[in-house]
């Protein structure tokens, strides 16, 4: 796959657009490592973000586990100060099916057109620089396995905050770093919450919404 474009000039959504456009014409299951190898330089921020995208749409198989091991692979990686981001073998070979992933990324990106506008680069230049990165591993590491947990309705708040950090790295803003900081904590609330009270939480919905 061809490396989306770099700069301010292209933004998220629109690198997400061009993965999604090389995807759609594609008839043969794509692997993780390819499409992360097809990131470029992108490959930090976009590398956090197509998982947890991914991980918000139905996909048959454990691909909650897939996308939370890929993120902890990654920010293992980003925990070590390594620039340039691989998988491992089991995962890197784990392929998906192309069109579900092209649908996602195209419905995705509207909303995160919206983000982009509300983002300002080089906000609090700091926490997004290489020492802060090292630094928010951690929260990295804890979201990728609240991620992998097979519960329900687990996935959504943990692929939320992920997807905030991505958006901070890539535009260089501390703000949406800080808010991805907020968004983790409840994310982890949410999960613990799940894991202790999940059958008593899951019948107050149904009975809420019948």
């Amino acid at each position: 796959m061809t490396p989306p474009p770099n700069g301010r000039a292209a933004g998220v959504s629109a690198r997400l657009l061009i993965l999604s456009e090389q995807l759609a014409g594609r008839a043969e299951r794509v692997s993780i490592g390819e499409l992360l190898d097809g990131l470029g330089r992108s490959a930090l921020s976009l590398g956090l973000m197509i998982p947890a995208l991914l991980a918000l749409i139905p996909l048959p198989g454990p691909f909650g586990l897939v996308f939370g091991a890929m993120i902890a692979a990654i920010a293992v990686q980003v925990m070590m100060g390594q620039n340039r981001l691989r998988l491992p073998r089991f995962l890197a070979n784990r392929t998906i099916p192309p069109a579900p992933v092209a649908v996602a990324m195209r419905r995705f990106a509207a909303p995160l057109r919206w983000a982009e506008r509300l983002s300002t680069p080089r906000r609090l230049l700091p926490l997004t620089g290489r020492v802060a990165r090292v630094a928010l591993a951690g929260p990295l590491l804890l979201l990728a396995f609240a991620l992998a947990l097979p519960i329900p309705m687990g996935n959504g708040l943990p692929a939320i905050a992920l997807v905030v950090f991505a958006l901070g790295f890539m535009e260089r803003d501390g703000v949406a770093i800080l808010t991805a900081l907020g968004l983790s904590l409840v994310a982890l609330v949410w999960t613990v919450a799940l894991i202790l009270f999940g059958a008593e939480i899951l019948d107050w919905i149904l009975t809420f919404i019948g």
